[in-house]
């Protein structure tokens, strides 16, 4: 969803402006998440009946929906009618959905033949359907209703306020408002397979919905619009608004489709939404080409300008404060994640705002700076990693601060994304993004935390258990502590440890790179760490002088340190490890003069076991011994060097 940004977060890279050049680029995700998480907030205490949100009952399903609405964006008021054609699941001659005590019904019809209803005062109505339906048995009836939808300040579910001195009305339901202005079910269960919606304003506005543009009217100083949509689409995705809209018309190609791009401007923001047409044809052809079709590609998309301080991925139509680039992009991601896969549960959220964090990032890393791109992520990191503690997954539902933590699910959620694309590929983790998003038991319609993670195990052939218990559902992050030495030659011994920032984690395994740097070579290495105090070898090609933990910004850490230290610095010139050692051992050698060396391996009884010459030795050196051919036992290790004393070392198997 995307109640997005807050009243004055206006946006980092507008109208060309290079996107390194705007500071804002380092706050906006989490002033989208702030300005949705306010206007869900404020919706929640101007509604909430308890903490129950939905009464709708769950035994019939919902396939079609015919929305009829006269409102005057002057006036706080909505008259109206909405026919629900439902098929019977469960045995019931009643059915409940979910409408605010605060607008009346008039009636309720089915095929011109009134129904009784009840009121039970806990904003519902239950509709009784004259006769028992068995499951499978299809039917529809008309809710006739009108009134004053409830409101708070500054802003409602349905609001009616004012640009440029003209009346506009706009909607907003994401989470809990759509039965705050019209008869719905108001959960994350039943999406409508299809709807049409027919708006009327006075003649001298024109309103904006979901779909298709089918045809308007202007009769007797009314103009009536009519939308279609014959997609699946969730409640709160519904939307209307209306003002003296300026309508402009582009298209876009995507793939061999070329479809069109329809824009509802405020007339003094005329130029704004224009001159976005080739950012928001841009961003819908890196979205589709990168993850799958544009999911509504047989009708439109499009923006609608609006009086709230950020945007909202209504179905098709994302309503819009204004043209900035990571509005465009975030909106535009919300139609693959949130709109065609909706989360299926408000804890599940982190899979629609997650994925649009993750689309914004991954839009600035195709077209702009590395260094802009790192500044970015470092942003972030350092947002999520402000607390200690916190998961992605949502423990209190009825909490909209929570549900919309810009920390969480926006920015976590999202990090939770990067790292598995880090952890698995590119190439597993786009295929199992698109595996997702045409799964037909999901596409267009509802998905939670295991669907994702089905689908991710699935493609990288990886159990993925322990990396969700500790970024989804855990809460915290690592320290990383990394001690490293040279090792003789061109080789570098690591020895990472990490503390968890909360005790719900004790250990986050990842994949951690390392960079190794002298004045005239720069390397990366990936450490799979996976306990503390983990030791390994690695050979550089090269003497580093400095090392950094995590250089590309790829992982949620904080705190991280770095020591450089003398390896075995009491060992003398030589040293064996591990000892006891296993099918190979490591035997570093360092401090001694150049030239040739033998290295020789006796058992107890002085029987030479191994031998190998080394004919242009350094000094400093690490050597990799092979002992698969040795039984257990004591052997001792000689290490002869020219005309100098040998070295013996005792080593057990």
């Amino acid at each position: 969803m995307s109640t997005r940004a807050f009243f004055f977060v206006f946006l980092m890279f507008m109208n060309g402006v290079p996107l390194a050049q705007k500071k804002e680029l380092v706050t906006e995700v989490q002033e989208i998440a702030a300005s949705e998480m306010k206007a869900a907030l404020l919706k929640q205490q101007m509604t909430m009946a308890g903490t129950v949100f939905s009464k709708a009952s769950n035994n019939f399903d919902i396939h079609y929906l015919n929305c009829q609405w006269k409102v005057d964006p002057a006036v706080r008021y909505i008259q109206g009618s909405v026919l629900t054609g439902f098929t019977m699941v469960q045995r019931s001659n009643i059915v409940t959905l979910d409408l605010m005590d605060d607008l009346k019904v008039d009636s309720v019809t089915s095929a011109g033949v009134k129904l009784n209803f009840y009121r039970p005062f806990d904003n519902s109505i239950v509709v009784s359907l004259g006769s028992f339906l068995d499951p499978g048995q299809k039917g529809s009836f008309e809710i006739h209703y009108n009134g004053v939808p409830p409101a708070s300040a500054p802003f409602s579910s349905f609001t009616n306020s004012s640009h440029a001195g003209v009346p506009v009305i706009w909607t907003l339901s994401e989470p809990y408002g759509s039965r705050d202005w019209w008869p719905c079910k108001n959960g994350l269960n039943d999406k409508a397979d299809s709807i049409d919606i027919s708006i009327t304003t006075p003649d001298q506005y024109t309103s904006s919905a979901n779909g298709l543009l089918v045809h308007e009217t202007v009769q007797g100083g009314f103009r009536t619009t009519h939308w279609k949509h014959r997609y699946p689409i969730a409640t709160y995705l519904v939307a209307l608004a209306a003002t003296n809209y300026t309508i402009l018309n582009s298209s876009v190609k995507l793939g061999n489709v070329t479809m069109p791009i329809m824009e509802h401007a405020y007339p003094e923001k005329v130029a704004e939404m224009a001159n976005a047409a080739a950012l928001t044809a841009r961003t819908l052809q890196l979205l589709h080409n990168s993850f799958t079709p544009y999911p509504f590609i047989n009708e439109r998309y499009g923006h609608t300008h609006w009086g709230f301080g950020g945007g909202m991925e209504h179905q098709t139509n994302s309503f819009m404060v204004n043209m900035s680039e990571t509005l465009v992009v975030h909106e535009a991601a919300h139609q693959w994640f949130g709109d065609k896969i909706t989360c299926g549960s408000w804890r599940d959220i982190w899979l629609n705002e997650g994925y649009a964090v993750f689309c914004v990032n991954y839009n600035v890393e195709k077209h702009y700076p590395e260094n802009t791109l790192l500044n970015l992520y470092r942003s972030q990191v350092n947002n999520i990693t402000s607390k200690p503690n916190g998961g992605v997954y949502v423990d209190d539902t009825t909490n909209t601060a929570r549900i919309f933590d810009a920390r969480l699910t926006y920015n976590k959620g999202g990090w939770v994304l990067q790292m598995l694309r880090w952890k698995l590929g590119d190439a597993v983790f786009f295929r199992a993004t698109r595996n997702y998003l045409n799964d037909t038991a999901l596409r267009y319609s509802y998905a939670k935390t295991t669907d994702l993670k089905k689908h991710f195990e699935r493609e990288s052939g990886m159990d993925l258990t322990d990396f969700f218990n500790d970024w989804v559902y855990g809460q915290g992050f690592p320290s990383y502590k990394l001690q490293w030495a040279a090792a003789g030659g061109a080789w570098v011994q690591t020895t990472l440890s990490q503390t968890t920032s909360d005790t719900s984690v004790d250990f986050f395994e990842m994949p951690v790179p390392i960079r190794f740097k002298n004045a005239t070579r720069d390397t990366i290495i990936v450490l799979n760490h996976t306990r503390n105090a983990q030791m390994d070898f690695f050979k550089l090609g090269f003497i580093p002088d400095s090392a950094f933990i995590d250089p590309k910004i790829k992982l949620i850490s904080a705190n991280n340190t770095v020591v450089k230290a003398d390896l075995f610095p009491n060992a003398g010139n030589a040293a064996v490890f591990p000892n006891p050692i296993g099918d190979q051992f490591s035997l570093l050698l360092k401090g001694m003069s150049e030239g040739e060396l033998y290295i020789s391996i006796y058992n107890t009884a002085g029987a030479l076991v191994w031998r190998k010459r080394y004919g242009n030795f350094k000094g400093d050196e690490l050597f990799v011994i092979p002992t698969t051919q040795l039984s257990p036992g004591n052997y001792w290790l000689k290490i002869n060097k020219d005309a100098e004393a040998p070295i013996v070392l005792r080593v057990m198997k």
